[in-house]
């Protein structure tokens, strides 16, 4: 793409991650948080399972450097908003999910520095 249509989309792209993100805050804040088994097992497996899987996946092949420790880091992140607010508009609602998301976020306060240091030998 010519760089005058990028330069002149780019803002759009960032208002519409504010966007979503302050559109999930404000869905979320709506709603009473419901923990239950499937919310904590579901936060376990994003922010524990799914890192240490991809650890052992990348000593498995051997694959060291910045995309080992890029991959690790991107799959230790919380879960994603993305299903609320597109759930949210076509009127399907998931307490599990939007208790996840929530849960997931402060909980990846702990393990995201754990993978941080995991991956410091990478």
């Amino acid at each position: 793409m010519p760089d005058i249509v990028l330069a002149s989309i780019k803002p759009l792209g960032l208002a519409a991650t504010a966007s979503a993100l302050f559109l999930t805050g404000v869905i979320l804040s709506a709603r009473q948080l419901k923990i239950n088994a499937p919310v904590l097992l579901s936060c376990v497996t994003k922010n524990l399972i799914q890192p240490f899987i991809t650890l052992g996946l990348l000593y498995l092949f051997g694959i060291t450097g910045t995309v080992a420790i890029t991959a690790v880091l991107m799959v230790a992140l919380s879960a994603g908003f993305f299903g609320i607010v597109f759930g949210n508009r076509f009127g399907v609602q998931s307490p599990d999910a939007e208790a996840t998301l929530l849960i997931s976020s402060i909980l990846c306060i702990l393990t995201l520095p754990l993978f941080i240091s995991l991956t410091a030998g990478l």
